[in-house]
């Protein structure tokens, strides 16, 4: 008469379940054999996707910045801290479970790193992505060296007037820029002598800059003085916020409405080069 083979006996380790948790919150609780709890941490990142919607709706910048990293950290936290107490509780007696195996461990790895790049590219198209900007088109609205999150729901590729956009340069699709909406479809825009006027009407423009005293007529150059023009359907009038030296509709003409990406929130990191440091004052400032 055999004698049924006893499970094998492997005590959990509570360091080994803290580095799964760290490398990826529920592969703890597959190491401490809590298959149900681990698959609800593989399932909770799915949250940030109505997380960052109502956020978004917010309008803050720093409400939006402070939400994600609570979030995010108190999945790492939650997971951190269940696999270590779990563990101790297994630290002399744990019969393998059938998924208790390397080969389940890389598995489950590559399948939830291969679901976070479709999570992280569903987000990038439909909801928010990030910006870093090399150029100094709106400096000091916006300087070189800062990162911006952008909003890319379907109502933020219909911007207002005033509204700072990140699009598809119609020169070359492949580049993006970011400038601010001063017309849209319509709307009948010109340039006095720096002025900017919306159908007939100055505009009050605290965040435009003109460092250059020289004028030019349209005829030398379009920079401070244009038309009018009447811009046309499902198109806008974007200039930069650093007048004198920004490239913008002037010279090239008009965004698609099939151009814009979306609307500039807010500014998540700064760094100056020159000096090699952050920008803190900037961080968390609405565009």
């Amino acid at each position: 008469m055999t004698t049924p083979k006893q499970p094998e006996n492997k005590p959990r380790k509570w360091w080994l379940a803290s580095l799964l948790s760290i490398i990826k919150p529920g592969l703890g609780q597959i190491y401490n054999g809590q298959g149900r709890k681990a698959v609800i941490f593989f399932l909770l990142p799915l949250l940030q996707i109505p997380l960052i919607y109502v956020l978004l709706e917010k309008g803050s910048i720093t409400l939006l910045l402070a939400g994600l990293a609570i979030f995010v950290v108190g999945i790492y936290l939650i997971a951190l801290i269940d696999a270590i107490v779990i563990s101790r509780k297994h630290r002399f007696n744990y019969q393998l479970k059938r998924y208790n195996s390397l080969p389940v461990y890389l598995i489950l790895l590559v399948a939830l790193i291969a679901g976070n790049g479709l999570l992280s590219f569903g987000i990038k198209s439909n909801l928010m992505e990030a910006f870093s900007i090399p150029s100094g088109n709106n400096i000091p609205t916006i300087m070189v060296g800062d990162l911006i999150l952008t909003d890319k729901r379907a109502k933020a590729r219909t911007p207002d007037n005033g509204d700072m956009i990140i699009f598809d340069w119609p020169v070359d699709p492949e580049k993006k820029f970011i400038q601010r909406v001063v017309a849209g479809p319509g709307d009948l825009v010109e340039i006095r002598d720096k002025v900017l006027l919306v159908n007939n009407e100055p505009m009050s423009e605290d965040y435009a800059v003109h460092n250059d005293p020289e004028m030019h007529s349209t005829l030398e150059l379009p920079r401070d003085n244009y038309g009018p023009e009447r811009v046309p359907d499902n198109a806008y009038f974007v200039l930069g916020d650093n007048r004198d030296y920004s490239y913008d509709s002037r010279f090239w003409g008009y965004v698609g409405s099939s151009e814009v990406q979306g609307t500039a929130i807010g500014i998540y990191w700064s760094y100056d080069k020159d000096n090699s440091t952050g920008r803190w004052e900037r961080v968390g400032r609405k565009l």
